[in-house]
């Protein structure tokens, strides 16, 4: 007959393969749904990708629409963006080593529902808006300011990863940011 401590150690082993076959269908379908967009990416083919079951996001993720806005959560900043200059870098220098990513699909995609669109948006609000607006107190308004911010970082990494604007894509990064660093601090400045 088996122990107590022998019945805990399969439930944790349990717990722990759900955690990785959870991450790796995030990582799959963060991969899928860069490179062939959302409505083009099947269930089956992010199982197939993450190597677990297809029936697995449902059970995890309530879906392909859940997992979808779990890779969108994922790749938000984990702590809220209080700081304009580090956030346009960070978007930068992240779409430059991963591409786009989740998030800057997400701001253009036509296929999205509304209710992912309202999720999405919360999502942002949550983690960049609100927090940056709360450091551009002054005259104007602060949340439209974060979100011309937030704005200015997506579309640049859209513009450059896009390469129809030649000298943008061809720019090193460093430049790119030199030449945005007083837009970003016009836009943070009090202005009376």
């Amino acid at each position: 007959m088996s122990s107590t401590a022998d019945k805990g150690r399969p439930a944790a082993r349990r717990r722990y393969d759900a955690q990785a076959s959870r991450q790796a269908l995030l990582e799959a379908a963060t991969e899928l749904f860069d490179a062939r967009g959302y409505d083009a990416t099947t269930t089956r083919e992010i199982g197939e990708r993450a190597g677990t079951d297809p029936a697995l996001i449902a059970r995890y993720f309530g879906g392909k629409e859940g997992l979808y806005l779990a890779t969108v959560a994922e790749a938000a900043p984990p702590e809220p963006a209080t700081d304009p200059y580090a956030l346009v870098e960070r978007v930068l220098r992240k779409s430059e080593t991963r591409g786009l990513g989740p998030i800057a699909r997400a701001t253009v995609s036509a296929t999205l529902t509304d209710a992912m669109r309202e999720q999405v948006r919360d999502i942002l609000a949550a983690r960049t808006v609100r927090p940056l607006a709360a450091t551009l107190q002054g005259a104007g308004d602060p949340e439209l300011r974060a979100e011309v911010l937030v704005a200015m970082a997506l579309g640049l990494s859209l513009a450059r990863a896009g390469g129809t604007l030649p000298r943008l894509r061809d720019a090193e990064l460093d430049e790119v940011l030199d030449v945005l660093a007083p837009a970003v601090g016009a836009l943070c400045a009090e202005r009376g």
